[in-house]
């Protein structure tokens, strides 16, 4: 009963919803990348300043095709590129090499301090550079530059009332 009750005011109080969000889509793809209000992007401007901005969504405006990143007005077509993660799986074997590399140079440095004669060092310290700057580059940030292959759009989905404009 409570639950019902609940659910009832919940209904009565916010008779109408809507939903804002960015799509970052890319060319021949069906999968989207949705960013909400809240979220935090790292983008870059068009021009010939190569500054990184990292700022939160604080409203989206779909009429005038803008967004308010923290309270600045910026156009989606201002936008040159974003910043973003790369996969999961991608990172997990990237800080797998990255330890690797970092082990491999702890161990190679305790043989030298301890002189082994049958260590290669030259081979270890460069498979120790190359394990760990693959880490690194693994883990680094993926720039999506804005144009042919990747575009921004702002979609607004509307659940108004019967006879309002949104609804059905």
């Amino acid at each position: 009963m409570r639950y019902s009750l609940l659910f009832c005011l919940i209904c009565a109080f916010s008779p109408l919803f809507s939903q804002k969000m960015v799509l970052l889509e890319r060319a021949n793809r069906v999968q989207t990348t949705k960013l909400y209000i809240g979220q935090t992007i790292t983008y870059s401007l068009a021009g010939d300043e190569k500054y990184w901005y990292q700022r939160t969504i604080t409203s989206i405006l779909p009429e005038s095709n803008m967004l308010l990143l923290d309270n600045f007005p910026v156009k989606l077509t201002d936008i040159a590129a974003l910043r973003v993660r790369r996969a999961p799986l991608l990172r997990w074997v990237g800080t797998t090499f990255l330890t690797f590399g970092a082990s491999l140079a702890v161990a190679t440095v305790g043989a030298a301090i301890f002189q082994d004669k049958n260590t290669r060092y030259g081979l270890l310290a460069g498979c120790s550079v190359a394990s760990a700057g693959g880490g690194l580059a693994m883990n680094s940030r993926k720039v999506l530059k804005i144009g042919e292959k990747h575009r921004l759009r702002i979609i607004e989905i509307n659940f108004g009332a019967p006879g309002q404009p949104g609804g059905q």
